[in-house]
């Protein structure tokens, strides 16, 4: 199953979502975890790093994630998304464009991605 867990890198707190190769019928479980723990925060102090190297996504699950980045806007800080390439490359644009957060960031490596988190605090 997928986790979800916090991790620490540079004396900083992450939320770790790790959809790294999720199935589809794995995604909707998760999303109900994750806004658990996400949701339980304070507002505004979540720095989250989401990785998504080569899970599977159809149109229910991309509809799932948005609404799932859209309902975690005040409590994220700042995010990162790991993995996404080709056609997830445009529905993580449409999630951005439907959800109007610009706190969210795209990286080419994980390292990327805690690095940047980091630096947020």
């Amino acid at each position: 199953m997928k986790d979800v867990t916090f991790l620490t890198h540079k004396g900083v707190r992450i939320l770790y979502e790790d959809l790294e190769n999720a199935k589809q019928e794995d995604v909707l479980p998760w999303i109900e975890r994750a806004k658990g723990v996400i949701r339980s925060q304070p507002e505004k102090s979540v720095l989250a790093l989401l990785n998504v190297k080569n899970a599977k996504f159809d149109t229910e699950v991309t509809a799932a994630l948005k609404e799932f980045a859209k309902g975690n806007e005040p409590y994220v800080k700042f995010a990162a998304v790991y993995g996404i390439e080709g056609l997830k490359e445009i529905i993580f644009k449409s999630v951005l464009t439907f959800t109007g957060r610009k706190n969210l960031v795209l990286c080419k490596t994980l390292e990327e991605a805690k690095d940047i988190l980091a630096s947020k605090v």
